[in-house]
């Protein structure tokens, strides 16, 4: 899990030698869109923000756009323009797509900012889609708009399943429901605090989750079983100051299977 993060100054710009000086780089002046270029909110985009009708393949799609206030004049850190970009950028997403369960989903936020040369001039923008992730780990193109998805039974078409186990393996392979897996994220995504506030410890974070996920869990499968049982992840602190606050639950099976958990109740688990 994670943010896709892009400033229009790695889209565009470039480096090359100068000469007479020992491996000297220079940045050239990227040509960064000006706010009134920019996508707008609802519009479908390719990587590199041209607007495409929604019912073509695409890879992202405009969830808002807002403007930095209060980093100065001088051209920010990365670190600064992610605690300020992201968090507003999670909030918009979580609208957008009608549930703030978006981090069980194979759905993350991909925000982009304005280039060094941008920042001179006196632009101040940001930018914020959603993009699909495949199993891969690369940006899907998709048909179709995801505007109000994840109300009703949107969420299983974008639902995260991992192959190995969320509670013990430490990077999470993920793959297609469809395919031979171990676990499921559910429903129920569980937020555990504000990022301006101190990162938890993670006996705070097991003690939250706990309860939360069984029953979380449970509702999801329809019936407590011996074969499923409640896990969880969260994330570290750097990601804490940059809005990820919160538990994902994942329904675990004793072992892989194919098929689905949800609502599977009493039956036996898939083969």
């Amino acid at each position: 899990m994670g943010v896709g993060l892009l400033s229009l100054a790695l889209l565009a710009g470039c480096t090359s030698t100068v000469p007479g000086t020992p491996d000297g780089e220079v940045v050239r002046p990227s040509i960064t869109p000006s706010p009134q270029e920019l996508p707008q909110h609802g519009q479908c985009t390719d990587g590199a923000l041209k607007v495409l009708p929604c019912t073509e393949p695409h890879e992202g799609e405009v969830v808002a756009l807002g403007q930095f206030t209060g980093l100065g004049d001088a051209y920010p850190s990365e670190r600064d323009l992610r605690r300020s970009a992201i968090p507003a950028c999670r909030t918009a997403l979580a609208a957008y797509l009608g549930s703030t369960d978006h981090d069980a989903t194979r759905l993350q936020p991909q925000v982009l900012w304005v280039s060094r040369d941008g920042w001179a001039r006196g632009d101040r923008w940001r930018l914020c889609t959603v993009v699909e992730i495949g199993p891969d780990g690369q940006r899907k193109k998709r048909t179709g708009a995801l505007k109000g998805v994840l109300k009703g039974e949107g969420f299983a078409q974008v639902q995260l399943c991992a192959q190995g186990s969320p509670g013990v393996d430490e990077q999470l392979k993920i793959v297609g429901c469809d395919a031979r897996h171990q676990a499921e994220a559910v429903p129920g995504v569980l937020n555990i605090g504000a990022h301006t506030s101190p990162t938890p410890s993670r006996e705070q974070v097991d003690a939250r989750a706990r309860e939360h996920c069984a029953g979380a869990v449970t509702g999801y499968v329809g019936a407590e079983r011996p074969d499923v049982f409640p896990a969880w992840r969260a994330f570290g602190s750097q990601a804490w100051s940059e809005g990820y606050t919160t538990v994902v639950c994942y329904a675990e099976a004793t072992r892989p299977f194919t098929g689905r958990l949800w609502g599977l109740g009493d039956k036996p688990l898939p083969g």
